[in-house]
């Protein structure tokens, strides 16, 4: 999820690390790979709420983690902490963090590897001000930056859920819910599906073996407890059924999966709206599709069938094999090679949702022209150190010299600001002045270090 300029601002750089305010808001997006979604998680509730609101400002495509600055007492309010003591409630939970590992087995017998790490990498309490240094572990790297198979949800679904039990099966089915594998039962029409074994549902949703041993209790104290909690506080509601059985027992379960509409419905606000605008907008430019044929794109489609399709791109496709990935994104939403059921843009003939994807856009136009301004202003400044200073090619190449890296560290500024902010990078074929466009091609397909 894209958000604002305003929203993670640098705010110091010191001899150990660079500073980013957070103002993290319910309407964010949680981005996780797969494989986190599907590992066995030893974190209760608290512990749960405080590691996703710092995963929610992580941008799928992010390339390092930040170290963030944020007021415990507004930390303390968004994962339900109310009582006086909400400082030290606040602590206990980062100590958790600091403290509980994700395990991660491979191989068997005696090839087998058991990796761990740790949820939080640095926790740096400032009690003078209410504040929290804390950043993620960097262990966590491979599961939430630079992904290109990952999960999604708002934040805002989970925070509500008063079960880690709720919380993780909501996960689980999530990570299968932009798939379209329609499944009618009765005469009901599912989405989607998705098939746990009994066994291997219990490990992901870490339930020690001498609880809910008998399966009446686990049916009503897990599964119909989080298909009821869902269904009151999240975007998707499910049902399930008996997959198989082994003799009496029951191996696996068949769980179906829908859109909650009402809650759905309710989530839609002018902030969080921006917010999805922005950040599906975003990620088509990211992906070399020209601004102007993004806007049509999301104009025509659907946000979840766009977001669906991009996802099957970059999961299913290698793209660094592809002649023209900006071509293939806008080829496979246009063609639905996702097999996305809701087509077309519910909203497009929506006033307020046209406004707030134009204001969406012209912050990336001011952006851009911004940017390309300031680059323009690299060359028109070296053009008069050229009239007026060069008097042989020496000092003609000096002087091209001077303007190549002050161009480079222009260049380098702009894509900097851009990723701490969370836009997409400037590209090559958005500028258009005769005189900067060569020479800027020139340096960044250069063999020589930028």
């Amino acid at each position: 999820m894209d958000r604002n300029t305003e929203v993670v601002q640098p705010i110091q750089l010191t001899m150990e690390q660079e500073l980013f305010e957070a103002d993290i808001k319910p309407s964010y997006w949680v981005n996780q790979s797969t494989e986190l979604v599907n590992m066995r998680q030893d974190l209760n509730l608290t512990e749960r709420r405080l590691i996703y609101s710092l995963i929610a400002l992580v941008q799928p495509d992010d390339k390092d983690f930040k170290t963030y600055v944020i007021q415990i007492k507004e930390l303390a309010d968004l994962i339900g902490i109310t009582e006086n003591s909400f400082y030290e409630r606040v602590e206990k939970a980062v100590d958790g963090l600091q403290s509980k590992q994700l395990v991660i087995e491979s191989g068997s017998g005696s090839n087998k590897i058991i990796d761990k790490i740790t949820w939080v990498q640095r926790a740096t309490y400032i009690r003078g001000e209410g504040q929290i240094r804390i950043k993620l572990s960097e262990d966590l790297a491979h599961y939430l930056l630079s992904l290109k198979s990952y999960t999604k949800y708002r934040l805002m679904n989970v925070l509500k859920l008063k079960s880690e039990y709720s919380w993780r099966i909501y996960e689980l089915l999530k990570e299968r819910e932009w798939r379209l594998q329609p499944v009618t039962v009765g005469d009901r029409r599912w989405k989607t599906s998705r098939i746990f074994k009994v066994d291997e549902l219990r490990k992901l949703l870490n339930i020690p073996e001498d609880k809910y041993k008998l399966m009446k209790h686990f049916r009503e104290s897990v599964l119909e407890k989080a298909k009821k909690e869902l269904k009151e506080k999240t975007d998707i509601i499910f049902d399930y059924d008996v997959h198989k059985k082994v003799g009496r027992r029951i191996d696996s379960f068949i769980f179906y999966i829908n859109e909650n509409p009402k809650n759905k419905k309710e989530q839609i606000d002018i902030d969080s709206t921006t917010t999805d605008l922005q950040d599906i907008l975003h990620k088509l430019v990211r992906y070399g599709v020209r601004r102007k044929k993004a806007v049509e794109l999301i104009e025509a489609f659907d946000m979840h069938y766009l977001e669906a399709n991009i996802l099957y791109v970059v999961s299913e496709i290698d793209l660094s094999q592809v002649d023209n990935p900006a071509g293939y994104i806008i080829k496979a939403i246009e063609e639905n090679y996702a097999d996305y059921e809701n087509l077309h843009n519910t909203d497009q003939d929506d006033p307020l949702y046209k406004i707030l994807l134009g204001k969406v856009d012209k912050r990336l136009e001011e952006l851009t022209q911004r940017d390309i301004q300031t680059l323009n202003k690299v060359i028109t400044e070296f053009e008069t150190h050229f009239l007026k200073f060069a008097q042989t090619a020496e000092d003609v190449q000096r002087i091209s010299n001077q303007r190549d890296r002050a161009l480079k560290l222009k260049w380098k500024e702009i894509q900097d600001y851009r990723k701490a902010n969370n836009y997409p990078p400037l590209q090559e074929d958005e500028i258009e002045n005769i005189k900067l466009k060569p020479i800027l091609e020139s340096l960044l397909h250069s063999d020589a270090p930028f």
